[in-house]
C-alpha cells in the first residue's frame, strides 16, 4: 500500500529517478534485507519499513466482508472464512519499495486474484480491478492483464502466519514484479470497471506516480 515512513529520499524526487531509469543506483544488495521465519517471525517483519496513508479498520472477524462488484456476473460478499476457503495458494517472491529499498523471499499464502474472479464471473469489458482500503481512502488498480497473472494474490499470510495488522490485515494485494505502492492493505472491496483510455488513478497515481508499476 503506501510507502515507508523512514524516506531515503523523497517521494517526488524518486519517483523521477524511476521514471528516469535509474533506481538501480538505488536498489542494490545493500538495501535488500532478509525476513526471517521461524518461531520470531514477527520480528522479521522489522525488515519492512511500514507506512500508512490512514489505519486500516480495526479487524473483526465476524463482521467482517470482502466485497466483489462491479464487471462481474456474481457478485460475491465473502466472509473472512470463505476467502480462506477458497483455493490457497503460496509464493516466495522479492518485495520493493519505490524509495529504493527491499526484502528478499518473502513467503506470501492467500488467494489469486485470478481464482478470485473466476469465483464471481469478471466479464469481459472488464479492464481493470481497483482495490479498496478499509481506511477510506487508499486505492489502487490493476489492470485485468496484471490482475489475471498467475502470482498476483489477495494474501492473509506471511511467512505462514495470520498478516500482523501493521501489514494489512486480514487481506493485502501482492503484486510481484512491480513496485509496493500497488500492494493495497486492507483490502475490503475488489470493483471490476471498463476504464477510459486514462484508465484509473489511485491515490499515489492522482499524486503524480505512474500506473505502471513495474520494476
Amino acid at each position: 500500500m503506501a510507502e515507508p515512513a523512514e524516506k531515503p529520499i523523497g517521494r517526488r524526487a524518486f519517483i523521477g529517478l524511476v521514471v528516469a531509469g535509474l533506481v538501480t543506483l538505488f536498489v542494490g544488495k545493500d538495501t535488500i534485507g532478509r525476513i526471517s521465519g521461524g518461531g520470531d517471525w514477527p520480528a522479521g517483519v522489522s525488515a519492512f519499513r511500514i507506512n500508512t496513508v490512514g489505519p486500516g479498520a480495526a479487524f473483526v472477524e465476524s463482521s467482517w466482508r470482502l466485497v466483489v462488484d462491479g464487471l462481474v456476473s456474481k457478485p460475491l460478499e465473502l466472509t473472512f472464512a470463505e476467502v480462506k476457503a477458497l483455493p490457497r495458494s503460496r509464493f516466495t517472491r522479492d518485495f520493493y519499495c519505490v524509495e529504493g529499498w527491499g526484502v528478499k523471499d518473502v513467503e506470501w499464502t492467500g488467494v489469486t486474484a485470478g481464482e478470485l474472479m473466476r469465483t464471481a464471473g469478471l466479464d469481459p469489458r472488464a479492464t481493470h480491478l481497483v482495490f479498496y482500503s478499509s481506511d477510506g481512502i487508499y486505492t489502487d488498480s490493476l489492470t485485468t492483464e496484471e490482475a489475471l497473472r498467475p502470482d498476483t494474490l489477495l494474501a492473509y499470510e506471511l511467512l505462514g502466519e495470520p498478516l500482523p495488522e501493521k501489514m494489512g490485515r486480514p487481506l493485502r494485494l501482492v503484486l510481484p514484479g512491480s513496485y509496493a505502492y500497488k500492494n493495497v492493505k486492507w483490502v475490503v472491496r475488489v470493483e471490476a470497471i471498463a476504464a477510459g483510455p486514462e484508465g484509473y488513478k489511485g491515490y499515489w497515481e492522482q499524486r503524480g506516480y505512474p500506473a505502471d508499476a513495474s520494476i
